[in-house]
């Protein structure tokens, strides 16, 4: 479900605290482009030649941000980040992840088995 910044960040914090004791919770961060699947495939089909330049109005160009989280099956939520409002949610969406990490858990490893050292003797 697509919703505003501000209602993604009072999500986020509030599915961080439902999922302390259990589940987990994805977070993804990409470039949305506003393409369909159907014109990229068109896209690549025509782009043959893989040294095709860039143009100019490319590399200018600024995207939006796509932020997703996902906890559990039935909770997905998404928003759409401009480019002059992504300093902002940023710095809003730091502050409740690092609130946040105290819920994470520690990773799990093996123990290396302890090795004697042998005394050489001369």
């Amino acid at each position: 479900m697509l919703v505003d910044n501000d209602k993604f960040l009072t999500r986020l914090h509030k599915t961080f605290e439902e999922t302390k004791t259990k589940n987990s919770v994805y977070l993804t961060m990409k470039r949305h482009t506003y393409q369909t699947k159907k014109d990229k495939i068109a896209a690549a089909a025509k782009d043959t030649d893989n040294d095709t330049p860039m143009n100019d109005s490319a590399a200018i160009k600024e995207y939006a941000t796509m932020v997703r989280l996902k906890a559990g099956s039935k909770t997905t939520f998404s928003t759409l980040v401009q480019p002059n409002d992504l300093e902002r949610f940023m710095l809003q969406y730091t502050a409740i992840v690092k609130t946040s990490m105290d819920a994470l858990k520690k990773k799990e490893r093996k123990k290396a088995p302890k090795t004697k050292e042998k005394k050489a003797t001369a």
